[in-house]
């Protein structure tokens, strides 16, 4: 069955979106009816909720988007759509999705009975899809039919983008036609080669694959007999200076609907199930493609590891039982999922033997080790492990993993769960999704990164859940990586540990409980200060913390918020926009090295240092 429904949208100066249902509960989804303001070179989250919360079956979704309603070229070509997700398609990494209005050009999700998927700029439980303003056209691929008819254009797809101070055009001569020529140095065959290369298209392309209709030249990249498809386009020296043109000049679209349409494909996901009583029969299950859930009948018990790779994809139901480690080793994985394998494992206990490190920062005997795969965590219970869940991404392992922890209970020795970034300084950093869970971590943290090696960051989101750690409940130093906390509580000796990328704390409660001791530059680790929240920028990156909302932040023998910088590393900064921040010596504390903004909070009557920028009080 088939229905559709829309919003009402108004005219209105910024982006927002009508929505479309195709085999989906239609009262079950909700686009925010806000306005988003949309500028040239700006970004955010599509405000979006599917609610399968009162089903007893999973869905599908498939998400497309269509720009069809936008007001003129100029707004098609710049507002695109798509999802931060490294992918393998036709073979190829591609770093991102791209969203259009046709099949080919989708994101899909997978939502367990009884959740929600919600996305926001400020809340979101699994990789979101965003809007970008593309500031320079510099070129795009599109779908349409070009031949010796002419060229027609039907929807812009994705941008091509590059850096156009580096790069040069045909510019010179008796006809100069303005085309690219090189781009940092990469002719225009070996750009075309490396754009074609990541782009999730079959086959490559270089500039003798071309076709000119009246003087203007295209490069096919999917098309048919008929020149329908996709194909590329790169503008000419001229074409990018009217945009940029434009894009400088931009300062609003009043009376006009900037609008796009969401249409949601979902459809319930038919399943096998096989139920298994002993191990043997449960790698046979997990890895038979014609089984879709596995369900325990009974407990079962590991002398190794599971290691599940490839094109696996698979949901484990523990159905009440617990999957126990029972071999004698201290370092062991239960499950392992690599190389684009997908496991989703719910409603049980997973156990260690008890044994590991013994060490608080170590990592021994893990639970389940993500390594380039896709895991979804639903009601699981682990304990006696060193670590729950590692996210072992590092370079050179191919695709990124992206972790979902949903109403869980973890307690470990060491890290309670430890991610590693994928060692590449590229746009699609690993991901992990932490919402309705409690982490504790009894001799270290609850969440910790890897800021020495394979540093270039994670995506984090911890939503409505409980962290705490010995030391800390987060420490973040990667680099890039972004970490988002909402209506979440943490706390440890020092309530979060902050030593790169950005970090955000919206309606959260974060407590430091450990006594006093002074902030220092540390080579490994943080020093622990007490603070609520501690920021050490001493890294060669930066580090920024933002604080808003309802967030209260406190130390019980220290400093609510305190920041140490270092002459000469990355800038180290902190915005405090609302809140309520209480510490035993005082609100605030910094060395003066950073940069340190107050636009609103209350600070109990705690005098802040004079360097301090007070935005609150002009």
């Amino acid at each position: 069955m088939t229905s559709a429904w829309y919003t009402n949208v108004s005219k209105t100066s910024a982006l927002t979106f009508k929505s479309e249902a195709i085999g989906f509960n239609t009262d079950n989804i909700t686009v925010s009816d806000r306005r988003i303001p949309v500028a040239p070179g700006k970004n955010g989250v599509v405000p979006l909720e599917v609610d399968n919360s009162a089903e007893k079956d999973s869905v599908e979704i498939h998400v497309t988007i269509s720009k069809a309603l936008m007001s003129g070229d100029e707004l098609r070509r710049r507002i695109y759509f798509y999802a931060d997700d490294s992918q393998r398609v036709n073979g190829e990494l591609v770093s991102r999705i791209y969203l259009g209005s046709t099949d080919e050009n989708f994101y899909s999700y997978t939502i367990a009975p009884g959740q929600k998927l919600i996305m926001d700029d400020d809340y979101y439980n699994d990789v979101p899809i965003k809007w970008e303003w593309v500031y320079d056209v510099e070129g795009y691929y599109f779908h349409g039919t070009v031949n010796n008819g002419g060229a027609t254009l039907d929807e812009y797809i994705r941008p091509i983008e590059y850096d156009f101070d580096k790069a040069t055009f045909d510019l010179t001569g008796e006809n100069p036609t303005g085309r690219l020529v090189s781009v940092n140095g990469s002719t225009l065959d070996q750009f075309l080669g490396a754009l074609t290369s990541t782009d999730g298209y079959e086959g490559q392309i270089d500039s003798t694959d071309a076709v000119t209709v009246n003087n203007t030249v295209f490069y096919p990249i999917a098309v048919d007999a008929s020149g329908t498809g996709v194909w590329a386009y790169l503008c000419t020296y001229g074409e990018i200076e009217r945009e940029i043109a434009f894009d400088t000049e931009f300062t609003s679209v009043e009376e006009n609907i900037i609008a796009a349409t969401i249409t949601i494909s979902a459809v319930n996901i038919p399943s096998r199930t096989e139920s298994v009583g002993t191990t043997e029969d449960l790698w046979d299950a997990l890895t038979d493609p014609t089984v879709d859930i596995v369900e325990l009948t009974n407990d079962v018990t590991l002398t190794s590891a599971l290691s599940l790779r490839d094109d696996v994809e698979t949901t484990l139901d523990l159905n009440g039982y617990s999957l126990t480690y029972g071999g004698t080793a201290n370092s062991y994985v239960s499950l392992i999922v690599r190389d684009g394998a997908k496991l989703t494992v719910m409603n049980g206990d997973i156990n260690g033997n008890g044994k590991g490190s013994g060490v608080g920062g170590s990592v021994s005997s893990i639970g389940i080790e993500a390594i380039g795969g896709d895991v979804t965590l639903s009601n699981v219970r682990m304990r006696d492990y060193d670590t729950a869940v590692y996210v072992a991404d590092v370079s050179g392992t191919g695709d990124d993993s992206i972790v979902r922890i949903y109403g869980c209970d973890f307690e470990t020795l060491s890290p309670t769960v430890y991610f590693m970034g994928n060692g590449d300084a590229s746009e699609a950093p690993s991901k992990l999704i932490i919402e309705n869970s409690k982490l504790n971590s009894t001799a270290y943290a609850a969440l910790t990164g890897q800021g020495s090696t394979n540093r270039w960051g994670t995506d984090i989101v911890v939503l409505d859940s409980e962290l705490s750690g010995y030391y800390t409940a987060i420490y973040q130093p990667q680099q890039r990586s972004s970490t988002l906390i909402s209506r979440s509580t943490l706390t440890g000796i020092t309530g979060i540990a902050v030593k790169g990328g950005t970090v955000t704390i919206i309606d959260s409660t974060v407590t430091g409980t450990g006594a006093h001791q002074n902030a220092a530059a540390s080579g490994s680790g943080w020093a622990d200060t007490g603070d609520g929240i501690y920021v050490e920028a001493v890294y060669d990156w930066n580090v920024s913390v933002s604080v808003k909302g309802t967030t209260t932040v406190t130390s019980q023998h220290s400093y609510a918020v305190e920041m140490f910088g270092k002459a000469g590393a990355g800038e180290g900064k902190i915005m405090l926009y609302d809140g309520s921040y209480t510490g035993a010596l005082g609100a605030v504390n910094w060395n003066s090295i950073g940069a340190f903004q107050v636009y609103g909070g209350n600070f109990n009557g705690s005098a802040l240092p004079a360097d301090v920028t007070r935005y609150d009080q002009e």
